[in-house]
């Protein structure tokens, strides 16, 4: 699909409560709604929500988590963690969740510029999510870990200046 014109990735604001609230997701067990995690990133200050905006419309979500929270997953104090990425249930099948994840290094590049890597864990049976970080440049780094509702994998992009 072509680059999406227009897509801008941006911390969340608790002026933004009023979209974040006609945000709509699909019930999986891969996702968490936006407000959860507005919510819980509030009080948090190693934890960013980000809106995936086209125009005024707010397309998708995620957390971008820093701190030594991450060095549960990997070994680089200088990684970000990428968490509760998802796309608002009316704008799925339309490009959106690859397009942000493609403006994710640039974005990190220039809100956090000491970052060198991004991970995320995926579910073991999350297959089209897998395939779709991968297309996206992510790789598997053939470790897992158990969490409550199973086993996930833990994906990295190492970030360079060409990500920018």
């Amino acid at each position: 699909m072509d680059e999406i014109v227009g897509l801008k990735l941006r911390e969340a604001t608790v002026g933004d409560i009023l979209i974040i609230e006609d945000y709509t997701i699909e019930e999986t067990p891969y996702t968490v709604k936006p407000m959860d995690g507005m919510t819980e990133s509030l009080h948090e200050s190693e934890k960013h929500p980000i809106l995936v905006l086209d125009g005024d419309k707010m397309v998708g979500f995620f957390i971008l988590q820093t701190g030594d929270a991450i060095l549960n997953y990997v070994s680089n104090p200088h990684a970000i963690l990428l968490k509760a990425h998802s796309v608002d249930k009316r704008y799925l099948k339309q490009g959106y969740g690859k397009a942000s994840i493609e403006k994710l290094p640039s974005f990190v590049n220039e809100h956090f510029p000491s970052i060198t890597e991004i991970i995320l864990l995926i579910d073991h049976d999350n297959i089209s999510g897998q395939m779709m970080y991968i297309k996206s440049g992510f790789k598997d780094t053939k470790n897992k870990v158990k969490e409550l509702n199973g086993y996930k994998f833990i994906y990295s992009k190492k970030l360079t200046n060409e990500n920018s």
